[in-house]
């Protein structure tokens, strides 16, 4: 018989848990570090404090702006998965000093890759959901039950209200594996928007130049509103495959000479706050970076309802057209036009909003209770046996 006593396995108390390095794995694609870069910055320095280490794994050699001091990046090449099988070794061999306790996906388009490097470590995996793509993801390959035995922890972190009830309606076991974690940025101090009275309007929309972004429903919006014969200037800064047909239409409607196209690059932040209306024109099916900014900066704010963003509440934060069409977009951007006090009203309700719910101390330090409540979850301590209990008796 052996000498070894018998043991059970319990959860370890709290403190024992949280002691435990934690070594996270945070995986991006292009896609969504396009879409929140700003914010995914935010994260990376709000969990330097709360992790042993931190490494980002992604094909987008632009990430590089997201790392530093502590923050380290791991490239690989291949953008579909699986990955040919000497890259990948050639990845576990760079997380092999420090293996990864929890390996964290941003998007849907890393789940296959977050997956096999978590289940190479058994380390807990958490995915995030900041969009309809991840929500469907989830839902076509069954993530939210269980893992199996032998197998990390599985959460899923929602950025908004409306993406959490999506979730919801999964049926996950339970609420544990399930949080609401709102994707946090810095807000200014008061409304940027209609400062000077003697300067004209002017109206931003960083929708993509694609099928479905929004951009020719606005650009008609536009139309009737020139009609009506309201003067303001309007900037493009999106890009994508329809740019032409939208510049075709825009000197159709003869909106030549108040419509700029304009290259996005680095300069959406310093434009926002020299002009007064931002314009979501469609329903968001993902949260952007651009969109919360403009929340969080001072802008005078137009939506349109049935989105994913929960930051958008009429006649509190913006003002939500019911639908994307011209019709409803004219009379939204109208109201901010017409009323310049309800647009700094809104934009500084906007900004109190943000600070609020958006803050990036309690995205980073919810995110790490996540972290941590997983390590807690799986940790184990040793229970001495029946025989040593009688023994101490």
């Amino acid at each position: 018989m052996s000498d070894e006593p018998n043991v059970s396995e319990l959860p370890v108390e709290q403190e024992d848990a949280t002691s435990a390095p934690i070594h996270a794995v945070i995986c991006i694609d292009a896609e969504v570090y396009e879409r929140l870069r700003a914010i995914l910055r935010h994260l990376c320095v709000g969990l330097i404090d709360h992790t042993a280490s931190l490494r980002l794994l992604t094909t987008t050699p632009q990430a590089e702006s997201l790392t530093f001091g502590p923050v380290q990046i791991v490239l690989y090449e291949d953008r579909s998965w699986p990955l040919k099988a000497r890259q990948y070794q050639r990845l576990l061999d760079a997380l092999a000093s420090r293996p990864p306790t929890v390996v964290h996906a941003m998007s849907a388009g890393v789940h296959g890759l977050a997956e096999a490097v978590a289940g190479e470590h058994h380390a807990d995996l958490v995915y995030n959901v900041t969009g309809r793509k991840d929500v469907d993801a989830i839902a076509g390959s069954h993530h939210l039950p269980a893992a199996a035995p032998g197998e990390g922890l599985r959460h899923v972190i929602c950025a908004s209200q409306p993406l959490y009830d999506m979730c919801n309606e999964l049926k996950a076991p339970s609420e544990t594996n399930l949080s609401l974690i709102r994707l946090g940025l810095p807000c200014a101090s008061e409304p940027t928007c209609f400062v000077e009275e003697s300067r004209g309007a002017t109206i931003l929309c960083t929708a993509p130049f694609e099928s479905g972004g929004g951009v020719g429903v606005l650009l008609q919006a536009i139309h009737k509103l020139n009609t009506k014969g309201l003067e303001f200037l309007t900037f493009l800064l999106g890009s994508g495959p329809e740019e032409s047909r939208l510049r075709r239409l825009a000197n159709d409607l003869g909106l030549g000479p108040t419509v700029v196209f304009a290259q996005p690059e680095d300069a959406v932040q310093r434009a926002m706050v020299g002009a007064d209306v931002f314009v979501s024109p469609t329903k968001e099916t993902a949260l952007s970076v651009r969109s919360l900014q403009a929340l969080a900066q001072g802008m005078a704010v137009v939506s349109v309802a049935g989105g994913v963003c929960d930051a958008y509440v009429n006649n509190r934060t913006a003002v939500v057209a019911g639908e994307s069409t011209a019709p409803d977009l004219a009379a939204a951007i109208e109201r901010m036009l017409a009323d310049r006090a309800l647009a700094r009203r809104l934009a500084a309700g906007a900004i109190e909003h943000m600070r609020t719910h958006h803050t990036m101390s309690a995205m980073a330090d919810k995110t790490a209770e996540v972290y941590r409540r997983m390590a807690l979850n799986r940790a184990t301590f040793k229970l001495p046996s029946q025989e040593e209990e009688e023994h101490d008796e």
